[in-house]
């Protein structure tokens, strides 16, 4: 009988807010795979722009631990357990990891905006188009929203800063 070799999935660990170097460093002490995806931004710093590594999703970390390694989760400085689904962790999609993997590898500047989702409804609140209404279509380059809102029976697209929206 031949075995097959089972790989062991990944969880999302959750982290106390600006500890995610501390719980991957402690994870790795400890011996459990993990992995922090970064991204750069650029920070003024004394007057002077500097790039800075910073989690892509903060507060978060990718984690792949052994049966053995559960229990030792919980006792992972600056974390505060693994996302649940009901009362299991809930295990992370290969490919939507690999996905991670891909952007960040790619070099190109990444930006989350986990609020900020196609389909919602949002209203303009400042600037030429204040008051306005709409749903969400996409986010494009970083900080600018594609509207559409409905006027006189048509369906008009805006492009705005997304600082100037709030979800409804």
């Amino acid at each position: 009988m031949m075995m097959q070799s089972s790989v062991e999935p990944w969880f999302v660990l959750r982290t106390r807010s600006h500890h995610e170097n501390t719980a991957h460093n402690d994870l790795r002490v400890r011996r459990i795979n993990s992995y922090l995806p970064l991204r750069t931004v650029t920070r003024n710093r004394n007057g002077r722009r500097t790039p800075m590594q910073v989690p892509l999703f903060p507060g978060y970390i990718f984690v792949q631990p052994r049966l053995e390694q559960f229990e030792n989760i919980r006792y992972v400085r600056g974390s505060c357990g693994l996302v649940l689904h009901g009362m299991k962790p809930a295990p992370m999609p290969e490919k939507d990891l690999e996905a991670v993997r891909i952007l960040v590898g790619s070099g190109a500047a990444l930006a989350v905006n986990p609020q900020l989702i196609p389909g919602q409804r949002v209203e303009v609140i400042a600037g030429p188009f204040m008051g306005v209404q709409g749903e969400l279509i996409r986010v494009k380059c970083q900080q600018r929203l594609v509207l559409n809102t409905h006027l006189l029976n048509s369906s008009v697209s805006v492009e705005v800063d997304a600082d100037k929206v709030v979800i409804l």
